[in-house]
């Protein structure tokens, strides 16, 4: 495993113990979204150049159309005047925005139904002399029983209205629009499963080799060298066991988001990509039909 990756696999466990830790704590529902929010917007202040400022609130048009308010908004902070900042800033002009990500607790039906709606309304701005912002989506937890399940709302949902990138981060899934996904088959709507690679006697990757749990490893979770390891499932099925990796989802999510923000010339090509080995990159195929 490469440096960063086992840096990442590190973030990743500090993030789900704070979140859970906080929601344990706090108890209600619109206080844990806030602190769940809050530790994503850290998380995200210091991966992102200082060129990029996040707020969270609504972005706007010139016509007078807005989305809903959301969770986190990457912007321009240096070459655009922030024309609505006066006081505390709320409102973002579509033309200075990059990316707007929605940060979820636990994706249900209802919480998809929500961010398809949040999608809709960012579709209807109609920029400038730019293109729309990206949405993506952030969960720490999916109440769907296995990771299919999850995926057949998303791909149920109008692919306009579908997130541009998603990461359900104890399932290690990962899914998106095809232009952005790599690894995951060629689904309309690509999904894959950062699962475990087994290892060889060096301790490296097997390319397309999973760790799957043994029969007698029936609950939620597994130790594997120490670390605590997620069981998620690539079907509906018994024999469809998977140990998750959920560092490498959030690192393949990261990654990619950078590479959605290169896109648009908000930053210049992430570093981060040359630092993954491409096994890293692997993930376990969800096919359409599951």
């Amino acid at each position: 495993m490469s440096i960063v990756e086992t840096y990442w696999s590190g973030v990743s466990r500090r993030l789900q113990e704070e979140v859970d830790t906080f929601n344990l704590l706090i108890g209600h529902a619109g206080e844990q979204g806030r602190e769940n929010e809050q530790s994503l917007i850290t998380l995200m202040a210091r991966l992102l150049p200082r060129s990029l400022g996040i707020g969270t609130g609504i972005v706007i048009d010139a016509d007078g159309h807005r989305s809903k308010q959301s969770d986190i908004i990457i912007f321009d902070l240096n070459n655009q005047p922030t024309i609505m900042a006066q006081t505390n800033q709320m409102l973002f002009p579509v033309e200075n925005t990059f990316m707007v990500i929605e940060v979820k607790t636990t994706l249900n039906a209802e919480e998809v139904k929500e961010c398809a709606g949040k999608k809709a309304a960012l579709n209807k701005l109609e920029p400038r002399g730019t293109g729309l912002p990206d949405f993506c989506v952030v969960a720490y937890h999916a109440e769907a029983l296995t990771a299919p399940n999850t995926v057949n709302l998303l791909r149920a949902v109008d692919d306009a209205q579908r997130p541009d990138l998603l990461c359900v981060v104890s399932g290690a899934l990962l899914a998106g629009r095809n232009d952005i996904m790599t690894g995951a088959g060629q689904s309309a709507y690509p999904a894959g499963i950062a699962a475990l690679h087994r290892r060889d006697e060096d301790g490296n990757r097997v390319s397309n080799d999973w760790d799957v749990p043994r029969s007698d490893e029936n609950g939620s979770f597994v130790l594997r060298d120490g670390i605590r390891h997620p069981i998620t499932r690539q079907t509906r099925r018994k024999d469809g066991r998977l140990v998750a990796e959920p560092g490498r989802a959030l690192l393949n999510f990261c990654s990619l988001m950078l590479t959605m923000l290169a896109n648009k010339k908000a930053i210049p090509e992430p570093s981060l990509r040359h630092y993954m080995q491409e096994l890293a990159k692997e993930l376990v195929e969800i096919p359409d039909s599951v």
